[in-house]
């Protein structure tokens, strides 16, 4: 299907959207797992830049900015997979933690 210029920029000008994480798997010996349930990356971003996934998204923990180096960002089959790497932080993550993640994604049902 062809796009016309005005659906890329439609998709484009989008507000960024912005959800709280849950925890999908805290035990694993690598990483913290969360997920965004029910979210993925906007498709048409991905025709027009060509970014990392990485550099689509923020993430803040409990009001702290993470850097894009500290975590995997994946698509799974129910939403957006975050993995944090358990040795790039100095604390652990726990149901506590309010993890915030804003960026070119959109809800889905």
């Amino acid at each position: 299907m062809k796009r016309t210029l005005l659906d890329i920029t439609q998709k484009i000008s989008r507000k960024v959207v912005g959800v709280v994480l849950t925890p999908m798997d805290l035990q694993d010996s690598n990483y913290w797992i969360f997920e965004a349930k029910n979210y993925r990356f906007n498709d048409i971003l991905r025709e027009v830049e060509y970014r990392k996934t990485q550099d689509r998204i923020s993430i803040h923990i409990n009001t702290q900015n993470i850097s894009n180096r500290d975590f995997l960002v994946e698509e799974g089959k129910t939403g957006i997979i975050v993995k944090f790497i358990k040795s790039n932080f100095q604390y652990e993550l726990d149901n506590g933690d309010e993890i915030y993640l804003k960026g070119d994604i959109e809800k889905y049902a």
